[in-house]
């Protein structure tokens, strides 16, 4: 399977959201950048792993519309998130057909 690889990054440029496929393992991972540079990796919440049942166009990181909140949408469907206080965690776990546990108000 090719891997999988999508970002979304705040207006302020201090954070990004990042979801990762490495034809095993997905991730969805908190950056903090500095001076417009690719900074450190503060969170990090595992999405799944084995064989994935989607394609990168079903996949979509968005900020909410105050950027205090990057989710990773799956099928229009949000399934992890970050929010502050940075990085609190929300969601994971991935799994085909289900619905997902993530309880937020995302206002897009």
């Amino acid at each position: 399977m090719a891997e999988i690889f999508d970002s979304a990054l705040r207006s302020h440029r201090d954070f990004a959201g990042v979801f990762e496929y490495d034809g095993e393992t997905a991730y969805f991972y908190l950056y903090r950048n500095k001076n417009d540079q690719p900074g450190e990796i503060i969170g990090w919440i595992h999405i799944f792993s084995g064989t994935v049942d989607f394609d990168e166009h079903d996949i979509s990181i968005v900020w909410d519309k105050n950027e205090e909140t990057v989710g990773l949408f799956i099928r229009d469907q949000l399934w992890a998130a970050f929010s502050e206080p940075w990085p609190t965690k929300h969601g994971g776990n991935y799994v085909p057909g289900a619905t997902s546990s993530v309880r937020l108000q995302f206002n897009r």
